[in-house]
């Protein structure tokens, strides 16, 4: 799905995206989260400013409401406190206009891959630690009754260092086996979903510790109960 303004990029990713034999929809302004799960969307491209007065409210929902669809943004010049917050809300990449469109569908086509990646590596149907419950196939976070509304992108780091529970994950590791390509010198992606996913467990379960950090390497899922 496609939601630009700027017709010569739509036509430019609709040639390419046709060209790999997938299917292409254009909108001419937001659709509900209802209509875009009835219609099955794997990706979305979408520049911020064709969103409307709300963009920021419209992006949450769907990363809230549609933790399979996976989020490309195409934007004018932006802040560093945009493209953050874009981030934290569970957008999965931001490329800045002008852009190549070759190098828009390269990051469809990563964001493709990383989300029908066999997830093979937690097998259980339910995986428990400490009070939570990771529910694989839904990828759901509960601790109790309830969830701890993790977006697709926050589970996806999540579920890494939970497969390699006990160990300490390098944030480029964690970067390659979510984003699907090198880490940047300087990007602080990884840092930001997990101090999200820190901030929504600890609302769920605020009697424990899920997340340790060591400095200047990575992050090591260990649960560990609060003193006292």
């Amino acid at each position: 799905m496609i939601l630009d303004r700027d017709r010569r990029l739509v036509e430019a990713l609709e040639e390419r995206i046709h060209w790999r034999g997938w299917e292409s929809h254009v909108l001419d302004r937001p659709a509900t989260r209802r209509l875009l799960a009835r219609m099955k969307i794997d990706v979305l491209i979408v520049d911020p400013a064709a969103i409307g007065s709300d963009p920021w409210g419209w992006l949450e929902l769907l990363a809230t409401g549609l933790p399979s669809l996976a989020v490309v943004v195409c934007a004018g010049p932006s802040t560093v406190a945009e493209r953050v917050r874009a981030l934290e809300l569970g957008v999965d990449d931001w490329l800045t206009k002008p852009v190549h469109p070759d190098e828009v569908v390269a990051h469809v086509e990563s964001a493709v891959r990383r989300r029908r990646r066999p997830q093979s590596r937690v097998g259980a149907a339910v995986v428990r630690a400490g009070e939570l419950g990771i529910r694989v196939a839904e990828q759901q976070v509960f601790a109790g009754d309830r969830s701890a509304g993790l977006t697709q992108r926050e589970f996806g780091v999540l579920r890494v260092l939970v497969e390699d529970a006990g160990n300490v994950v390098e944030r480029t590791a964690i970067y390659w086996r979510v984003w699907g390509y090198t880490m940047v010198a300087g990007d602080r992606s990884v840092d930001v979903h997990v101090r999200k996913i820190r901030a929504k467990l600890s609302r769920v379960s605020p009697g424990w510790k899920y997340i340790h950090t060591q400095h200047r390497i990575g992050y090591c899922f260990e649960p560990e109960q609060a003193a006292g």
